[in-house]
């Protein structure tokens, strides 16, 4: 898509073009040779503002929780329009604070698209997961989760970042390895080669937009016009030499790669399923419709990372009939499920490409409900993974019960999974990049959850 006067990468190119550089010249640094192992290709869906992961993976038969959450508590399983759907086997762990000592989940209703996905095994829910860090910052809690270390100051890059600048592309000589669906590219992908921020892939028209040459360059006018124009930028940042010289003809090139590709032509596959789903014609749905145009292109894009806002929900999360349909909590999640679901259905399903995909948020939400239907920052969460080598069909935990001990409002979930046991499993298993783990997460070492086969 048309690429942003603002959108550059951070902190990894050389000094000197830094300082020469125009602003909205992105940043790309260089890889180096071919890596002809094949991988998956990692997409990444940050739900910004602290996704409430107990309403979408609820432990419906917990005593404390329905409690504590008198309006927007979801109901077990044949409750009506409030009720959980049943994930049958899988959907139990050992809990101390359940009745008969076993947590029951359930998805919330608005999960329904991905019921496909969680049938077909595709789809696992780690719960619990989290950071290790109790801060109830948003800013802080989602610089170090990105950046792959707490309390770290000195990590400038992100954890995948640095595991794209570890291990060589996948298609020699790509132009574009990593996407940041974002004005400016997301602390994850900090560090990457070849990786640059392509905000109008979230466009929310209606339909994914023409990938454009230039417009938020300023270069106006009819098509020759900026064609004149364009080529005399060509000449003069090419003409500079050195690094200016060749970070103008990358991102030149990088420009006309994506307008061949041309998302807005894409075709897409949604087969014939339990929930099929098309694209949802807003900024979510786009921006996966656009990614899998990406994907499907095999131009050597490795790692996409998507930013999904709106779920800092401390008031009106639902209503006094709970968070059922038309309520902001459920918008958000049929929102989401719907565009996994499209993708899902069209990329692994209908086309076979090796992909996994992650989403997660920077922290969960509080028990308790607080006085205006809403729930405020708490601490442990949920984690989806979908995939063709995902070991699905369950919810992954080590459940931490749901205490009465101290009041409802002054309750988070704990964390007992962190999450970089679960990036560390993907990193290993589908990108092939074990040994680069301990600079990838420094100073952590992870437990295997088997949420990959």
């Amino acid at each position: 898509m048309d690429l942003s006067r603002r959108g550059f990468l951070i902190g990894t190119g050389a000094a000197a073009l830094a300082a020469s550089a125009p602003a909205w010249l992105p940043r790309v640094s260089y890889a180096r040779a071919h890596n002809s192992a094949a991988q998956d290709v990692i997409v990444q869906i940050y739900l910004r503002g602290g996704c409430d992961g107990l309403t979408v993976c609820v432990p419906w038969n917990e005593a404390n929780y329905q409690n504590a959450r008198p309006n927007l508590k979801v109901l077990g399983p044949g409750g009506g329009a409030n009720s959980v759907i049943d994930l049958l086997s899988g959907n139990t762990a050992p809990s101390a604070t359940a009745p008969g000592g076993q947590v029951a989940f359930g998805f919330h209703q608005a999960m329904a698209p991905l019921m496909q996905a969680y049938g077909d095994g595709k789809l696992a829910v780690v719960h619990a997961a989290g950071f290790t860090n109790q801060s109830k910052s948003h800013f802080d809690a989602q610089k170090f989760m990105e950046a792959g270390k707490l309390n770290d100051l000195s990590v400038v890059t992100g954890w995948l970042g640095r595991h794209i600048a570890s291990v060589d592309p996948m298609v020699p000589g790509a132009l574009l390895r990593a996407v940041g669906v974002a004005d400016g590219l997301q602390r994850t992908l900090l560090g990457a080669d070849h990786a640059l921020p392509v905000p109008d892939l979230q466009s929310g028209t209606g339909t994914p937009p023409a990938m454009s040459n230039f417009v938020n360059y300023g270069l106006l006018g009819t098509t020759a016009t900026k064609t004149a124009r364009s080529n005399t930028l060509m000449s003069m940042y090419s003409s500079a030499g050195g690094a200016l010289g060749e970070s103008a003809t990358n991102t030149f090139n990088t420009i006309s790669l994506l307008n061949q590709i041309g998302a807005s032509g894409y075709v897409h596959s949604i087969p014939g399923g339990s929930n099929p789903t098309a694209y949802p014609t807003n900024s979510l749905g786009n921006a996966l419709k656009s990614t899998a145009a990406l994907i499907d292109a095999q131009v050597g894009v490795e790692a996409v990372a998507i930013d999904n806002g709106g779920w800092d929900l401390h008031q009106n999360e639902g209503s006094a009939a709970g968070t059922v349909v038309g309520t902001d909590m459920y918008n958000q999640i049929d929102s989401l499920a719907k565009a996994i679901s499209a993708f899902y259905s069209d990329l692994l399903v209908g086309k076979g490409r090796s992909v996994t995909l992650i989403v997660i948020s920077e922290f969960g939400r509080r028990l308790g409900e607080n006085g205006t239907i809403g729930t405020d920052h708490g601490y442990g969460n949920i984690m989806l993974v979908l995939g063709g080598a995902v070991n699905g069909r369950r919810v992954v935990t080590q459940w931490p019960g749901v205490s009465a001990a101290m009041p409802a409002f002054n309750q988070d979930l704990g964390v007992t999974i962190d999450y970089r046991d679960v990036l560390s499993e993907i990193i290993s298993k589908r990108l092939g990049n074990a040994a680069n783990l301990p600079s990838i997460f420094p100073g952590y070492t992870y437990t295997d959850r088997g949420v990959m086969v």
